[in-house]
């Protein structure tokens, strides 16, 4: 028998992951992989346009001065597992759009309005996961 140890490598240096103001189920798990120095991606970060649909979120956009999708994508930009996060646009505008996530997600982590916006908005959309995906297994292009 060999008496040198292996050395324990990951097999996966990142994790993508559905998360959104809708679905926070993963958190937890997002913070264990980043702790564990994994990079996370985030993919359906505006639920399939489910989440511009929510008043909280329109409301809270008005508030902070923003558009739904920069706050919707602001808000997971700012959770502490520091996500990566695939916008999905398809247009310039869209795009143009998303990007203003950047500095949203910069005033929701930096002020104390903005943090108490942040705490806001996510315990006020959450949803329970398995309403969440029976929702999106209805989505007509599924």
């Amino acid at each position: 028998p060999s008496t040198t140890k292996q050395k324990h490598t990951r097999l996966f240096d990142s994790v993508q992951c559905t998360y959104n103001i809708l679905e926070q189920r993963p958190s937890l798990a997002l913070m264990e992989a980043h702790n564990a120095g994994m990079d996370i991606i985030i993919k359906e970060g505006l639920a399939n346009g489910r989440a511009l649909l929510y008043p909280k979120l329109a409301e809270m956009a008005r508030r902070v001065g923003c558009s739904t999708d920069a706050l919707a994508l602001g808000a997971i930009l700012a959770q502490p597992f520091q996500p990566r996060v695939l916008s999905g646009a398809v247009t310039k505008e869209q795009l143009r759009s998303n990007l203003d996530a950047l500095s949203v997600a910069e005033k929701l982590m930096g002020t104390e309005e903005g943090k108490e916006v942040l705490k806001e908005l996510m315990d006020e959309c959450k949803m329970e996961s398995e309403e969440y995906w029976k929702e999106r297994s209805a989505l007509k292009w599924n």
